[in-house]
C-alpha cells in the first residue's frame, strides 16, 4: 500500500536550523574536529549524510538494497549538562522484499549528559529516550508502528582513543494493528582512534535483537571498520568517510555485507 511520507520535512527544517544557527567557521584544528566527530557525546553541530549499499539480501543473496540517511546532531548546552538530539531519516531503494523506493521510518534519539562547569570529563554517561515514527512511504519500507523506549550513551576518552556504547530499547505503542509489534534492542559499541592530519579510524558494530522474530532471526551482528578525514572547504570543515561491514549473525534474508560512504558537514563553535 502506497502512503505519503510524513514528518520528513520536520527533519529537514531541524537540520537547516542547526546549520544556520551555528557559525560556519573552522573552530579548532582538523585533528580536534576529527576527534570530536568520533565522540557521539560531543556538543558540536554536524550534519552527516550516509550512503549504504546493502549487498546479498533475500533468498540466495540475489538482491541488493540501498539506503541514504540524513542524521544531524543538534546539541543544546547548559551550565549543568548538555542535551543531544540525533534524528535519523532514511531514504531507501529496495529490491527485497519488494522493488520499492521511498522514505523509511524516522528514528530519533535524545540524551542528557550531566556536566560540571569548566570541567571536561574523560568518561561521560547520559540517559534519554528513543522514538521511531511511522513515516515510511510504503509498508515494505517501515514497521507501520510508532515506538518508544529508553536510550543511553557511554563515552570514554583517553588520548587519541575514544570508545563507548550507544543503546536503546523500543516497544511499539501504536500504529497499524495488522503489522507485527516492535520489541527491539539496539546496542552500538565503538572504538575510534584519531590519526594526524584529520584522519580517524573507527571499529563499530550496530547490534540489534528483535524479540518478536523467530528464534533463528533475532540477532543482527555486523562487524566493520571505517576511515574518515576532515578537510577544510572554505570556512567549513567537511569529513569524508568510507568503510565496510559484514554480518556475522543475521536474519535469514538480511543483507550479508554493507559498503558505506559518508559526508559530514561540521559547524564548530
Amino acid at each position: 500500500m502506497e502512503r505519503r511520507p510524513l514528518f520528513f520535512s520536520v527533519l529537514l527544517v531541524a537540520g537547516w536550523s542547526a546549520c544556520t544557527g551555528a557559525q560556519a567557521q573552522a573552530g579548532g584544528s582538523v585533528d580536534e574536529i576529527a576527534r570530536k566527530l568520533q565522540d557521539p557525546g560531543a556538543a558540536m553541530v554536524s550534519v552527516p549524510f550516509q550512503y549504504n549499499y546493502l549487498g546479498s539480501a533475500g533468498p540466495g543473496g540475489d538482491y541488493d538494497n540501498q539506503q541514504f540517511k540524513v542524521q544531524p546532531v543538534i546539541p543544546f548546552v547548559g551550565e549543568r549538562g548538555k542535551f543531544l538530539l540525533r534524528p535519523i531519516l532514511p531514504y531507501q531503494w529496495n529490491e527485497f522484499p519488494e522493488r520499492r523506493h521511498g522514505f523509511g521510518d524516522l528514528f530519533v534519539q535524545g540524551y542528557y549528559i550531566p556536566t560540571h562547569p569548566g570541567q571536561e570529563r574523560a568518561t561521560e554517561i547520559g540517559f534519554g529516550a528513543a522514538a521511531m515514527i511511522d513515516t515510511a512511504g510504503h509498508d515494505s519500507l517501515g514497521t507501520g508502528k510508532y515506538s518508544l523506549g529508553p536510550a543511553f550513551i557511554l563515552v570514554h576518552k583517553a588520548g587519541k582513543w575514544t570508545l563507548g556504547m550507544l543503546g536503546n530499547h523500543l516497544w511499539s505503542v501504536g500504529g497499524d494493528r495488522d503489522r507485527d509489534d516492535v520489541v527491539i534492542t539496539n546496542v552500538q559499541p565503538f572504538v575510534a582512534y584519531s590519526l594526524p592530519k584529520g584522519w580517524a579510524i573507527n571499529s563499530t558494530s550496530e547490534i540489534s535483537y528483535n524479540w518478536e522474530a523467530a528464534s533463528g532471526d533475532r540477532w543482527t551482528v555486523p562487524l566493520g571498520l571505517t576511515a574518515s578525514k576532515v578537510v577544510p572547504i572554505g570556512r567549513m570543515p567537511v569529513s569524508f568517510g568510507f568503510g565496510g561491514f559484514y554480518n556475522v549473525e543475521r536474519p535469514e534474508y538480511a543483507n550479508r555485507w554493507t559498503a558505506r560512504l559518508s559526508v559530514t558537514l561540521v559547524f564548530p563553535e
